[in-house]
């Protein structure tokens, strides 16, 4: 039997643990994957501390990780123009990643230039990050605010925003600032008087939110009303009728293709990340919570 990071339990890191799982098969229109490399991303960590269970209930033993890369073990009927044996990256929206085998349903080939590491890196940021400028309909000569800019999506979304033409406006830590100014963007500091910074800068006509919470009521000020303004995770967007960015099947696989033909072509920057065995899974939980690590974790396997 195939090994698996399970979720024993809402609840503390130590509720992940390495244990034997049956494999999964492939159905209508999904691959297996033997997976060599998988990301933890932050939503993993609330899934996990139970912050989410009401929203996204998970069933015992449940396998967390939205985004693997591997080598395709097993196709599923259906599936057309992927072969056993085939290097891909997956977008797992029914999780599962953490583990030696994930089926997916959304998937684009690996280009021999990008490391499993990196291809493991990049499906779900680049999927919210198209998803989102798509959604705000940001176009060349706009301006664009970005909260989170120094996060897997922010360092992406502005890449892609610059390279139409826009002009983007990034919030970020002392720590990003150099980082958004090498991506084309100009930053701003988080922090009391934000707002009144933004606004020397010139008119703002659309808001990303890719922070997370506690910065809508400063980002409808800014574009004078919320039609503009879209977050990715704050609670509280229904309040101020702002959009919440939801998931897009249908997007998802263009969205796959087009980032890792950028990926492998040099021209996009991934944040940076560090990797640990998959049966460190905990500790690399642990890490992140802590705070003292500001690099992405990709689990791998050997």
């Amino acid at each position: 039997m195939p090994n698996a990071i399970v979720m024993t339990g809402y609840g503390p890191p130590e509720v992940l643990k390495w244990a034997a799982v049956r494999m999964p098969e492939p159905g209508e229109g999904q691959i297996r994957i033997k997976v060599n490399a998988a990301s933890i991303g932050p939503t993993d960590l609330d899934m996990r501390a139970g912050y989410l269970k009401d929203e996204f209930p998970l069933p015992p033993n449940a396998v967390l990780g939205f985004e693997a890369a591997g080598t395709v073990d097993a196709v599923g009927p259906g599936v057309t123009g992927t072969s056993t044996g085939d290097a891909v990256t997956a977008l797992l929206f029914s999780l599962g990643g953490y583990a030696e085998y994930a089926v997916a349903s959304i998937w684009t080939h690996k280009p021999d230039t990008v490391s499993w590491i990196d291809a493991a890196a990049i499906p779900t940021s680049g999927e919210v990050a198209i998803r989102a400028l798509r959604q705000l309909n940001v176009t060349s000569g706009e301006t664009l605010l970005l909260f989170g800019g120094g996060g897997s999506v922010g360092i992406i979304a502005t890449q892609l925003a610059v390279a139409r033409g826009v002009k983007v406006i990034s919030a970020v830590g002392e720590r990003d600032e150099t980082l958004a100014r090498e991506l084309g963007a100009t930053p701003v500091r988080y922090g009391a008087g934000l707002a009144d910074r933004v606004r020397a800068l010139g008119p703002v006509d659309a808001v990303l939110d890719a922070a997370g919470k506690g910065v809508l009521a400063d980002a409808i000020a800014l574009t004078g009303g919320p039609e503009r303004v879209i977050t990715l995770s704050d609670p509280a967007a229904a309040d101020f009728g702002v959009m919440l960015s939801e998931p897009d099947t249908d997007r998802a696989p263009a969205a796959l293709d087009e980032t890792i033909a950028l990926l492998a072509d040099g021209r996009l920057r991934l944040r940076a990340h560090t990797s640990m065995p998959i049966q460190q899974a905990a500790d690399a939980h642990r890490q992140l919570e802590s705070g003292n690590v500001h690099e992405r974790i990709i689990l791998t396997l050997q």
